[in-house]
């Protein structure tokens, strides 16, 4: 009997993107350290989805904390009748205190060098489905008047085959 690994594929992609922000120093710095320099820093050992910084569901609004960078990421869309691939789209929701969102002193803004850092990994790789992935749209808002948010969305290709399990 064929059965479907349609959702089996999206949680393997999911746990690959993951990985990735997982095991870069340069992202884990952004998100932990909260000063003007977190590159200067030392590397951060703390497990970021055992802290909260990193949330493995939908942007959530009742869960963000004025002392973290908060970052959501999670399958979004996809159209799953395509055969034998298909575009999944996932977000990369980065939710920064509006405190924390300009880097004082460099020019630069918290949620832009962490999208840029994630880009540099994923943008044209083989990282994640069956081909190169890529970054193809952002969103920057406020969130109240205490948070902003950069939504990245990502295009990953994935098969929606059904095989022998």
């Amino acid at each position: 009997m064929k059965k479907s690994f349609k959702f089996k594929h999206i949680e393997n992609n999911l746990l690959k993107l993951l990985s990735l922000i997982l095991n870069s120093q340069p992202i884990l710095k952004y998100i932990y350290y909260l000063d003007n320099d977190p590159q200067s820093k030392p590397d951060v050992t703390e497990y970021l989805l055992g802290t909260g910084h990193i949330v493995l569901t939908l942007y959530d609004e009742k869960i963000l904390d004025e002392t973290k960078v908060k970052v959501f990421l999670n399958p979004l869309q996809g159209n799953l009748k395509k055969k034998p691939l298909s575009d999944l789209i996932y977000t990369l929701d980065i939710i920064i205190p509006n405190s924390k969102w300009v880097l004082a002193g460099l020019g630069e803004l918290r949620a832009y060098r962490i999208a840029d850092e994630f880009s540099q990994l994923i943008d044209g790789q083989m990282v994640a489905g069956v081909g190169e992935c890529e970054i193809t749209d952002f969103k920057a808002y406020k969130v109240g008047d205490k948070y902003s948010g950069l939504t990245l969305f990502i295009k990953v290709n994935s098969s929606t085959m059904k095989e022998l399990r």
